[in-house]
């Protein structure tokens, strides 16, 4: 068995062997510093390097190249990249310039087809803060491996401070918003029709989990008619959700539980029947615009409300359907002891 094993792994490895043998070679070139120190330039060189690395490219950082050549290179135009690279036994280049204006930090990057001398991608990011240059080298990185311009990879937790200023687009964190739609009972509720629920709600935000606070009103849809007719307000409701993208669209599941109230008209005319119980919940949905700060929400949840109500039989619970949406506030405000800002 230990042999099996053993042979295994070595087949595994050997599969593995033409991946590596098929990464594109890249090299990196120095780029140019204008308004910046030549430590900030290298330091944007050193992190392209790194995550061109982790991209899965055969990297020559600026030193190897240089050593290739047998020259420090000073290249900002494709001709020149690309007659380094040819030197250098590399497929692209990297070239391009880091600036500064005002307070504002700009990377401007291209690359390079080293057998055409053509530009294959050319793109330029900014930062409010040198300590938004990771985030910058990252993005475009990502931009140059998808072959996208630097906009069309924005994600949450990778939107750069000077983003966060333009209109509609932050990082997100805290976030308020209001929902309506209809629930649609599937037993219980005093035999009920379609009910219509409008209700609000606070997220907090990671790039991959969403914490909502909630609460909302249903109530039975023929409002002309009060026998038979059903109210429930549910009040604190508290979900976790689960998104599946960082982008624009993500599709996300989760469920939560709250505490709430249900009051039931009974078709005889006799008076109404309230009790108080546990709320629960479950289903999943679709952000739009989710790096933005305004998002659209479609949200399907299957939902059961455990108040025992005299006189009528459970469990109440239906499909409910709601549309909505979250805002950022625009103001901001930081706590103590290590707290967020919002």
């Amino acid at each position: 068995m230990k042999k099996l094993w053993i042979k295994l792994l070595a087949i595994g490895l050997l599969c593995l062997i033409p991946a590596f043998m098929n990464a594109k070679k890249i090299g990196v070139l120095h780029f140019k510093a204008t308004g910046v120190s030549s430590t900030t330039a290298q330091v944007v060189t050193d992190l392209l390097s790194s995550e061109l690395v982790n991209y899965g490219y055969t990297v020559s950082n600026p030193d190897a190249m240089d050593a290739a050549v047998g020259e420090v290179i000073k290249c900002y135009e494709p001709v020149c990249a690309a007659e380094a690279g040819f030197k250098a036994k590399v497929e692209q280049v990297v070239y391009g310039s880091v600036s500064k204006l005002g307070e504002k930090h700009i990377v401007q990057a291209s690359v390079v087809n080293v057998s055409t001398q053509e530009v294959i991608w050319s793109g330029s990011l900014s930062a409010a803060t040198a300590e938004d240059l990771d985030m910058v080298a990252q993005r475009l990185v990502k931009s140059i491996a998808e072959g996208k311009k630097t906009g069309e990879t924005v994600e949450v937790g990778a939107v750069t401070e000077e983003e966060e200023e333009e209109p509609m687009r932050r990082r997100v964190f805290y976030t308020t918003g209001i929902k309506a739609g209809a629930l649609q009972p599937l037993g219980g509720y005093g035999e009920s029709g379609t009910m219509f629920h409008f209700g609000a709600l606070f997220w907090y935000e990671t790039p991959n989990l969403v914490v909502e606070l909630g609460l909302y009103s249903a109530f039975s849809g023929n409002l002309g008619d009060i026998e038979g007719t059903a109210n429930e307000f549910v009040a604190p409701e508290l979900s976790l959700l689960y998104m599946f993208s960082r982008q624009d669209i993500s599709p996300y599941i989760g469920g939560g539980i709250g505490f709430g109230i249900l009051s039931l008209n009974p078709e005889t005319g006799f008076d109404p029947e309230a009790a108080y119980g546990i709320a629960l919940n479950g289903g999943g949905g679709l952000v739009f615009f989710r790096t933005y700060d305004i998002r659209v929400l479609l949200d399907v949840r299957y939902r059961v409300n455990l108040c025992q109500v005299e006189n009528f039989d459970g469990p109440h619970h239906g499909i409910m359907l709601s549309v909505g949406f979250t805002y950022r506030p625009k103001f901001r405000f930081c706590g103590g002891c290590g707290g967020g800002c919002l």
